[in-house]
């Protein structure tokens, strides 16, 4: 099974995930006089079946990005009757070679189990995911200071690249097509933590994002 061979976006990818959402780190801060030794949750931990987004948190030591998951309801009841019921038909696995710059074959995995409505395609080296995102994760991440947020025309009726703001590093596309919306993720290189495939990747994000239009839209 291509997931056993290939880490996937969630659970072996550059970017670690963690199950915490703002409530709970708001919660951490406020409370005063408790320990700050307790381990951080295990980022290949099995993930709540709700919806996630990429959310801010400090970062390591070593500078590497932490992304928070935020739980919330299930945004796939809200999805256009028309939009694929597999998330892994809006692109073949050549588009996103292809977009990704045809130097392997990124291959789908078949439909999250943990996530509502989410793929990844994945090689050895690099991946991209496509992913549904709640209404209040999507206004939550896109308004975090956290990262640097630019307008990208042409991909659903809106749509913003974020980068972490402290090197322009981690690209992700959030975009909103009628009343739903959407992430994706390329990462060129697995184990890359700094910004040198920023320009590939989000070429990649913005390239898939516009041919994905009609696909979600349904």
């Amino acid at each position: 099974m291509f997931s056993k061979v290939f880490p996937t976006a969630f659970s072996g990818g550059r970017r670690a995930l963690l199950v915490a959402g703002l409530a709970l780190a708001a919660a951490g801060c406020s409370s005063s006089g408790g320990s700050t030794d307790a381990a951080p949750p295990n980022p290949n931990a099995p993930t709540s079946a709700q919806a996630s987004a990429r959310t801010s948190a400090p970062a390591s030591p070593t500078g590497a990005a932490t992304i928070a998951v935020t739980v919330s309801g299930d945004p796939s009841a809200a999805g256009p009757a028309g939009r694929p019921a597999d998330p892994c038909t809006v692109w073949t696995n050549a588009q996103v070679s292809a977009a990704m710059g045809g130097g392997s074959q990124l291959l789908a995995e078949g439909p999250s189990t943990e996530r509502p409505w989410s793929c990844t395609w994945g090689s050895r080296r690099s991946y991209l995911s496509l992913r549904l995102v709640d209404d209040a994760a999507f206004a939550q991440t896109t308004s975090n200071p956290a990262f640097t947020s630019v307008p990208v025309a042409g991909v659903g009726d809106r749509a913003v690249l974020l980068t972490r703001a402290s090197d322009g590093s981690q690209p992700e596309l959030f975009f909103t097509v009628g009343t739903s919306h959407y992430a994706i993720e390329a990462v060129a290189d697995r184990s890359a933590t700094d910004a040198s495939n920023t320009p590939a990747e989000s070429a990649a994000e913005e390239a898939l994002g516009r041919q994905a239009g009609a696909k979600l839209r349904g």
